[in-house]
């Protein structure tokens, strides 16, 4: 690819981690194999990095399902920057990867599925950001499934709380009535915590992980060249593959990297359950609305 001295990399901070450090050592592999030096760049959050992606400042990202699902419902953002590699799970062994927990304190209202629907009016729901696949995308999702697709509306308040760890921490101080976290933080705080009990109310299936981006400007060779980097990096550079992993908890049990398969998007959306639905909760967080 001429003209281009650097590869842009990029991804989005949590819990103050930047993840830069976490990328870097992947991002130099798979910029030498290209003939490139990487120039690595966080953003404040998942939207911020899909609004980067938006204005053409990245050559590879590393995102989260959620913000990759934001972008293939943006037709000129998906074609500009399509998925190259995903984590690979375990196959096997490992049934509590990465799912959605939905957290109530104990003794308080809520119970079960049913409870949610029966006294969603009265709760406050507390989610942890906007740009969480398991802490906003997948609770949305199973909200809608149980009835209740407009949860600002139909719960009694509905707000953030900044991390999956602050939120299972308010759930459990009785300053919400119903938390949505990720699987990681929940097994943490249930091992760590005694005098704050937690009522597990609800467990998702398991989210797939997010992909890394890749621009479409690079060509075939390149992209292949990029690609065999990541997906022979647990080889080649283990501490390189283990320094990304330890940027996201739901990556702590993963293998490899592997190749995404052309019809990724298709497999993956029928995951999430209603499509119809999916692309509603989508376009709402891609257009701010």
């Amino acid at each position: 690819m001429q003209g281009i001295a650097q590869l842009r990399v990029a991804t989005y901070q949590y819990a103050g981690n930047s993840r830069e450090n976490n990328i870097r050592p992947a991002a130099n592999v798979v910029a030498a194999a290209i003939g490139q030096t990487a120039k690595v760049a966080s953003y404040a959050g998942v939207r911020e990095l899909v609004d980067a992606i938006q204005r053409d400042e990245v050559d590879l990202a590393f995102i989260n399902t959620f913000g990759y699902l934001l972008l293939a419902a943006d037709s000129a953002a998906a074609t500009g920057m399509p998925p190259l590699v995903v984590w690979q799970p375990p196959t096997g062994g490992v049934g509590d990867n990465y799912r959605c927990i939905f957290i109530a304190p104990q003794g308080g209202l809520i119970a079960d599925s049913a409870d949610i629907v029966r006294y969603a009016s009265e709760l406050s729901l507390l989610l942890v950001s906007e740009g969480s696949t398991s802490g906003n995308l997948v609770p949305r999702m199973a909200l809608s499934a149980l009835g209740i697709a407009y949860p600002e509306q139909q719960f009694k308040t509905v707000v953030y709380g900044g991390t999956h760890q602050a939120a299972a921490g308010q759930v459990a101080m009785g300053k919400a009535d119903l938390g949505a976290i990720g699987s990681i933080a929940y097994a943490d705080f249930v091992r760590d915590t005694t005098n704050r009990p937690i009522r597990l109310v609800w467990k998702s299936p398991e989210i797939p992980l997010g992909p890394v981006l890749v621009s479409s400007r690079f060509s075939d060779p390149e992209r292949e060249q990029m690609a065999a980097a990541f997906t022979n990096l647990h080889r080649s550079h283990p501490a390189a593959f283990e320094a990304a992993k330890q940027g996201w908890s739901e990556a702590q049990h993963v293998q490899t990297y592997q190749r995404v398969p052309a019809d990724y998007l298709d497999r993956l959306m029928p995951q999430f359950g209603d499509i119809a639905e999916l692309k509603r909760i989508l376009a709402k967080f891609l257009t701010g609305g």
